[in-house]
């Protein structure tokens, strides 16, 4: 693994990867940017927020009313890689003190999720993922990715049609899984699976920035920026650095009336004993002229999977 200092970053807005390109390393310092990226492996879509700082009137102008993409590579010197790739929903412009900004709001997989209906017939013996690929035949720019599911034939021939992101929705809940679209590409992985990945490992010598955290939902464990971290994948922790949420429960007012039911007791969730735990969310946040260049990362341990559009959140 690279050294985790002297960042860099590599921002394409544009058309089919080409158009606008921004760049910053540390030799050639670039323009401000500054970012969330949202990931889950819910199907609900990931997201990007991006802040440019300063552009020119010209590529400010093009961003607003000409571009449509984003691609993002973010990282070290010498191993930027891609945290995020979509489509672009709006722009807005406005002032802050002598700062002109330019903020991106995008989403993976917009176009696609929206607008793809399919119309098609599977023969009997149609497995799960032949019936994938016909959905992502209807798509514009997503791909295939990881499919990774119980695969069955289909007794009998049936006829598909309907919204894309429907067909999507049944197939995986037949499967007990989750899908979703993760930078263009398709992925479909069992709640008890993960994708066929090492496991990304977090401790003091690999960036960790803070101790783990266990509450009724899972870990949560914020480490240095890290694009590698991917949904569906895998990280590994030392358990003895995961320290106890404390899980407050809502306090009643004074004078408010008593509950018809009893709250409902939430316990920890379980912890893996080789410390390996499945990624269900990650939030990549960096400012390319402050300390801030983090991945805020949310698992499970796999005894407790995360059910098929369940995810914690």
């Amino acid at each position: 693994m690279s050294l985790q200092w002297k960042r860099s970053y590599d921002l394409i807005v544009g058309d089919a990867g080409h158009g606008l390109r921004i760049t910053e390393t540390p030799d050639r310092p670039g323009l401000r940017v500054v970012f969330e990226i949202t990931k889950t492996l819910r199907s609900s879509l990931n997201t990007a927020v991006i802040k440019i700082y300063n552009l020119s009137p010209d590529n400010e102008g093009k961003i607003k009313g000409e571009f449509t993409e984003v691609l993002f590579n973010v990282g070290y010197q010498g191993a930027a890689l891609l945290v995020f790739r979509g489509q672009i929903r709006n722009v807005s412009t406005y002032s802050e003190g002598t700062d002109r900004i330019t903020e991106i709001n995008a989403a993976d997989g917009e176009r696609d999720s929206r607008k793809s209906i399919v119309n098609f017939t599977l023969a009997a013996g149609t497995t799960t993922e032949q019936l994938v690929d016909k959905v992502v035949e209807t798509f514009e720019s997503t791909k295939k990715g990881q499919i990774v599911v119980k695969d069955k034939q289909r007794l009998r021939g049936r006829v598909i049609s309907g919204m894309a992101t429907d067909v999507l929705h049944a197939a995986a809940s037949d499967s007990n899984a989750n899908w979703s679209i993760q930078d263009g590409r398709l992925d479909i992985v069992a709640a008890d699976s993960t994708l066929p990945t090492e496991a990304i490992v977090i401790r003091d010598d690999t960036g960790k920035l803070d101790p783990p955290e266990v509450d009724d939902k899972g870990i949560k464990v914020r480490c240095l920026l890290n694009p590698r971290i991917r949904c569906n994948g895998k990280i590994k922790l030392d358990n003895r650095d995961v320290k106890l949420k404390v899980i407050k429960q809502r306090e009643r007012q004074p004078g408010a009336k008593a509950p018809k039911k009893a709250p409902k007791s939430k316990h920890l969730a379980r912890l893996d004993p080789d410390g390996i735990y499945k990624v269900y969310k990650v939030v990549h946040k960096g400012d390319t002229r402050a300390n801030e260049w983090s991945s805020e990362v949310f698992a499970q341990a796999l005894g407790k999977p995360i059910p098929a559009g369940r995810t914690a959140a």
